[in-house]
């Protein structure tokens, strides 16, 4: 289904915004905003889309205040599924290798790219450095999906399969279960309180909820 036209326009603003102190020409910015849209669009892209990159920034902008490195956090939001094959292993090293080639084109200063490189690669197995804040707020933002309400969180869980119908049944749920128990025996899975507080429990309820289905097959 496409983005909303009016969701879009505000996604570009919000774009606009996490660079908007930047000497970058209005042809750039729109070149840049249009391979995002194009990377996100596509139609495999059941759930690594559009909407799930609007969470992550609208997650994200409730710590703006706190942020250490905005520019940084809200650009690795952006492109940090904009390479996305799930049948590939290295999508977090190409998202963050396509993002430092297209940000350094318009003239991102170099220690902002390797810090959002830096948060796009840990992405790859969400580690945590609880000292680390913006770390935290973002990896907290990519999964604040796993919190949402039970409705969303099912079509949450089967967008993800849809993503991976390649994938026979058996195959999948022996995955997802290993996936999804790996997270359950973490003790956070929020590491802001604000996150922790609000979602942690749901998720645990979410994710406890969708293994107990996997191990009961159709």
């Amino acid at each position: 289904m496409p983005y909303p036209k009016d969701r879009s326009h505000q996604l570009q603003q919000k774009l606009a915004l996490s660079w908007q102190n930047l000497p970058i020409d209005s042809f750039a910015a729109d070149r840049i905003f249009q391979l995002l849209i194009e990377a996100y669009s596509q139609s495999d892209r059941y759930y690594h889309n559009l909407t799930h990159i609007d969470r992550v920034l609208s997650t994200i902008a409730r710590f703006s205040a706190t942020l250490n490195d905005p520019l940084a956090v809200y650009l690795a939001a952006w492109f940090h599924d904009f390479v996305y094959d799930p049948q590939a292993s290295d999508n977090e090293i190409q998202s963050a290798r396509s993002a430092t080639e297209l940000l350094t084109s318009i003239g991102v200063e170099r220690e902002s790219i390797d810090r959002l490189s830096d948060l796009i690669l840990a992405t790859q197995g969400h580690q945590i450095d609880s000292s680390d804040r913006d770390r935290c707020i973002f990896l907290d933002a990519d999964l604040a999906i796993f919190g949402a309400e039970p409705a969303e969180y099912d079509i949450y869980q089967r967008s993800i399969r849809h993503e991976y119908n390649w994938v026979a049944d058996d195959a999948y749920r022996t995955g997802r279960i290993r996936v999804l128990s790996s997270f359950l025996q973490r003790d956070r899975l929020y590491h802001t309180d604000l996150l922790f507080n609000e979602l942690e429990s749901i998720a645990r309820n979410n994710i406890t909820t969708e293994i107990l289905q996997l191990n009961v097959p159709n």
